[in-house]
């Protein structure tokens, strides 16, 4: 052997060696993380969804927040056109739904369940508000009281300004707005109860 073969026989020596003293785990361990070159995989957290079968809080069905502790806001924005039916009767006969409101609101507070009769046409309400505003335009100061009434029941941020000014100057927008937040409980409660909500 040659001086210069010396050192490639040496290196080559050393390497043969190397390879078979190595264990089969130091081999996993390295193909480990070849394969896995983002690092470890972390666990997949998954959120909570609502079912069919989850509760549903009545006076809150579609879940608005709460806003820094002084109530949520309306389901419905004030100029939503809900119901198209309902908004016509709230510019022509205010004193209808005006008088439903309070009947299907009522009747939610005696019974816990919806009015079947959905307030009725023509009650003691309504021919109330109707001679009020007939007769000196002053309706929309019993809406103010029922309105805040909607909202205490409701936890629906507001006062007794926003009330006043919005009930004696959109009328027609407040009562549909009211009878959407009452339309919702009603409807949560014959869900819960397994039955079908019909409108009138």
């Amino acid at each position: 052997m040659n001086l210069i073969s010396l050192p490639w026989t040496c290196i080559l020596d050393y390497n043969l060696r190397r390879s078979f003293s190595s264990s089969p785990s130091s081999h996993h361990s390295e193909a480990t993380e070849m394969s896995a070159p983002y690092g470890p995989k972390q666990p997949v957290l998954y959120q909570p969804v609502a079912s069919q079968g989850m509760v549903v809080n009545p006076k809150n069905s579609l879940n608005k927040p709460d806003i820094e502790g002084k109530g949520r806001e309306w389901s419905s924005d004030l100029c939503a056109c809900t119901s198209v039916g309902s908004c016509c009767l709230a510019w022509c006969l205010p004193c209808i739904i005006y008088g439903s409101n309070r009947e299907r609101l009522s009747y939610l507070e005696r019974n816990g369940t919806p009015d079947p009769d959905h307030g009725g046409i023509c009650n003691s309400h309504c021919f109330v508000y109707g001679l009020i505003t007939g007769c000196l335009g002053i309706g929309c100061i019993l809406q103010i009281g029922n309105r805040g009434h909607i909202r205490s029941r409701y936890g629906i941020k507001g006062g007794g300004c926003t009330d006043c000014l919005t009930s004696c100057f959109c009328s027609p927008c407040a009562l549909t707005q009211e009878e959407a937040e009452i339309e919702l409980e009603e409807k949560a409660l014959t869900q819960q109860q397994g039955g079908y909500y019909q409108k009138a």
